[in-house]
């Protein structure tokens, strides 16, 4: 497909010398002024789909997208990395307060005039309901509304984050509608329609990449009747073994074994180690993401959130302590490994009783009954594929409604079925 001057043009501020073809056709799509979904794995360049056309709608007719992130680490990754490119690109957020410009007064009240004449604004969906910054944008609306790792809409928004259930509708009372565009690596076909119309998309494009990720080799390893002791100890071997080159990211189930791993590690790796979960000081924890992202400490101990899209090139190492809650949190996670294309080793420490303690984590809100049960059953699927026979990639990628996918030939199960 041809790629024409104005595009040509944001391939070059964005210093990309080709595009992949799985990004042309929904660049255009988005040029055309259509809503998009696109599904593709973890490195296949899906921030390039919806900045192209940003800058391309920027240069053309003087317009602005917001982007809607779901952390402030990813947040400011993108940011800076946009800046660094110098490409004009602003966020709201605690560390970066709403710059108004200047207060007009008005018979209705005060109507703050926010700076938007950057190509980019980023934003999470609970600033994005303030009152101020909804009157700061009433007479100037973005032109395309961008929603990152779009399965948070539904993974968090009928859970901790009901903020993204809002999305839609505070797109509908926009003065002028504009082109949404929303990216995920993982999106089962049950969750596509859903998330489309709880962001009010309109006809929307879908784009399915494979979410195979050759390069990334699965380990798993039965943890049954091992004291917490010795678990620590076989993270330490799997640390020794795969985790001396590049960076290492640790993921716990919970705030207390976060705790645990990191001073356990701190004694070990001396100066290497730092952790980020929800209950940290949030200055703290943004400068452990920080000092981990500009490879000033090279093992990252964290509960869920951490890493999702952050682009770290040469993480070798993803353990998890303990059994994920489910396999769109599994893939999500393991995807953060090996982003420059290098082998990279995902390692999954389980016993049974991990069920037992996610079960406690998923049901001490009070959900609804069919919320707690789908959280459940996606619990029981992650089950499922940790204690099955067959390829744990083909297992996964299956779960995330992928159609046939190919074995791996490396992973741990792969590997038992050849010797056999």
């Amino acid at each position: 497909m041809k790629i024409n001057y104005d595009v040509r043009e944001a391939m070059d501020a964005l210093q990309l010398k080709t595009l992949r073809k799985h990004q042309i056709q929904p660049i255009n799509n988005i040029l055309d002024g259509r809503d998009t979904l696109v599904i593709a794995p973890t490195g296949s360049g899906k921030s390039a789909i919806f900045q192209v056309p940003a800058l391309v709608m920027h240069q053309k007719h003087h317009t602005w997208t917001l982007v809607i992130e779901p952390t402030l680490s990813l947040m400011e990754d993108q940011v800076q990395a946009l800046n660094a490119k110098e490409i004009r690109a602003n966020q709201i957020s605690g560390s970066h307060p709403m710059d108004f410009g200047h207060i007009t007064v008005t018979a209705d009240g005060p109507v703050c005039a926010l700076d938007l004449n950057a190509p980019f604004l980023y934003i999470t969906p609970e600033r994005l309901q303030s009152e101020a910054f909804q009157k700061a944008i009433k007479n100037n609306p973005p032109s395309l509304v961008v929603v990152d790792e779009a399965h948070c809409v539904l993974d968090w928004g009928y859970t901790f984050r009901s903020s993204y259930l809002k999305i839609g509708k505070w797109i509908s009372t926009l003065k002028k509608r504009p082109v949404i565009a929303a990216f995920t690596a993982t999106a089962p076909e049950a969750y596509r329609s859903e998330i489309c119309t709880l962001l009010g998309m309109d006809k929307p494009e879908v784009y399915t990449n494979s979410l195979e990720r050759s390069n990334l080799i699965l380990i798993r390893e039965d943890c049954s009747t091992m004291t917490i002791k010795r678990r620590l100890s076989r993270l330490k071997y799997h640390l020794k073994k795969y985790g001396k080159e590049g960076r290492v990211v640790i993921y716990c189930a919970t705030r207390k074994h976060v705790d645990l791993v990191t001073n356990y590690l701190s004694d070990r790796f001396p100066g290497e180690v730092v952790k980020c979960h929800a209950y940290m000081d949030p200055d703290k924890r943004l400068r452990n993401e920080t000092k981990f992202i500009r490879n000033q400490k090279r093992i990252m101990v964290a509960t869920t959130a951490f890493g999702m899209g952050v682009d770290v090139p040469d993480i070798r190492l993803v353990v998890h302590f303990e059994l994920p809650l489910s396999v769109i949190d599994y893939y999500q996670q393991i995807g953060r490994a090996g982003r420059d294309g290098k082998k990279s080793r995902c390692v999954l420490l389980y016993a049974p009783e991990d069920r037992d303690q996610n079960v406690n984590i998923l049901c001490k809100e009070d959900y609804d009954e069919s919320l707690q049960k789908l959280l459940l059953d996606r619990l029981d699927e992650m089950v499922r594929i940790v204690t099955g026979k067959v390829c744990i990639m083909q297992q996964v990628l299956t779960a995330l409604g992928e159609k046939k996918p190919n074995t791996c030939r490396h992973c741990t199960n792969c590997q038992r079925n050849r010797r056999g």
